[in-house]
């Protein structure tokens, strides 16, 4: 059985720092991201990223290769990602907060040959062997003159981000997720969600998890304003709600914590959010009776985070196995043992196809071999199938019901 979203037609940024590059270029001044009631404007972001990228560049980062970014969440990180992603190199974003075995194995599993750090005396630096070091506090000003621009060298097929994926035995590896990728997202978030430079888009995950992907690339590149929650905010529900009715939050990506403090009480009637999406499998409750939509999503790691969503039902609990429908791009097939489609309603394996399929693993070819497989079905001749190792059904209507836990780790 074949599950398959329609897609919409993108416009001509096929990468995400090209896109990201085209709403500075066409309206310069609208904010990109605010923090602590500093706004960053769409191009000032642009010029940070470039004068980094030029740093990146001359420190030997090279197109292809993995450069770690391991800065606090905030303005300065994303410009430091975005960056990254300017010279072509696949950005594996790290959180500070991290122990340092998880960072020590994250440095050396993903080859990092560049280390983006704050100052020099950041912990993680006695953990990148064979690694350089770039330090950019305070070499990186949130405001600064023009710069020329550095030549892109990302490309649609490029690696932009290494998601933090759970391998075989319960490890962490670094899956690799495309420009291309990401901005199958942006188009969704744009033409079904409506996310666009009239949102103010909350940023509350931590740097590296696949959540902060979700809520940073797809949505900059979508043209929306983000808004950087501090941690302090994140540990306090009351503080949360606060904090979105004064930050004037429209959408929230992929808050568990926030929809759970949500639940625990309404918010104000001067508050704008619209459109809360949170990952199915992870949410705890739902509001009651909320004032705004709520998107439950379900997907892999590896194929950019979300490939179905459904808008929850009122009375409707988190953890249903009801997934919902593909998204526009994704396809979802539900095959037997020997790889063929089962007919409507009969169970089988979950594979996901489309353009949210990432690469593969980095530095793991075997595991790639395993999970990431040529697709039979789709037009693409280069195409590829992921194994999920869930198990589901067709419900009648196009829905899919997700039967047991995955039987692939």
């Amino acid at each position: 059985m074949l599950h398959r979203g329609s897609r919409h037609a993108a416009d001509g940024n096929t990468t995400v720092d090209g896109r990201i590059a085209s709403h500075a270029t066409s309206e310069p001044d609208r904010i990109a991201v605010s923090h602590n009631g500093g706004n960053t404007s769409r191009a000032n972001l642009e010029r940070m990223a470039e004068a980094l990228a030029q740093r990146l560049l001359a420190a030997g980062a090279e197109q292809d290769k993995t450069v770690a970014v391991c800065l606090p969440r905030g303005v300065q990180q994303i410009a430091a990602c975005l960056a990254v992603l300017k010279i072509g190199a696949a950005c594996l974003a790290l959180s500070p907060q991290d122990s340092l075995e998880m960072l020590r194995f994250r440095l050396a599993d993903c080859g990092v040959v560049l280390l983006v750090v704050q100052n020099e005396r950041d912990p993680i630096v006695s953990l990148a062997a064979g690694a350089e070091v770039l330090a950019i506090d305070p070499a990186l000003p949130t405001r600064i003159r023009d710069l020329p621009a550095t030549a892109s060298g990302s490309r649609p097929a490029s690696v932009a981000w290494l998601a933090s994926a759970t391998c075989a035995g319960g490890a962490s590896c670094g899956a690799e997720i495309t420009h291309a990728n990401v901005l199958l997202l942006a188009d969704w978030l744009q033409a079904s969600c409506g996310i666009g430079p009239r949102d103010r888009v909350c940023h509350m995950a931590e740097p590296g998890s696949s959540a902060a992907m979700l809520e940073v690339w797809p949505c900059l590149a979508a043209g929306a304003t983000l808004v950087v929650m501090d941690d302090a905010i994140a540990a306090s529900p009351v503080a949360i709600r606060a904090w979105l009715e004064a930050e004037a939050i429209t959408a929230m990506i992929a808050g568990e914590d926030a929809i759970d403090a949500l639940a625990q009480a309404p918010l104000g009637r001067e508050a704008r959010l619209r459109l809360v999406m949170t990952d199915a499998e992870r949410a705890r409750r739902y509001p009651a009776s909320p004032s705004f939509r709520i998107l439950a999503t379900w997907g892999q790691d590896e194929c950019t985070l979300v490939s179905a969503a459904h808008l929850v039902h009122r009375n409707e609990r988190p953890g249903s196995p009801h997934i919902g429908r593909p998204i526009a791009g994704a396809a979802i097939h539900i095959l037997d043992e020997d790889g063929q489609r089962v007919p409507l309603g009969q169970e089988g394996e979950l594979w996901i196809a489309g353009a949210g399929v990432g690469h593969g693993y980095r530095n793991r070819p075997h595991l790639t071999a395993e999970r990431f497989v040529p697709d039979p079905f789709g037009r693409d001749p280069a195409g590829m199938i992921f194994r999920t190792g869930h198990r589901g059904r067709a419900l009648p209507g196009g829905a899919i019901r997700r039967s047991i836990q995955p039987e692939v780790c």
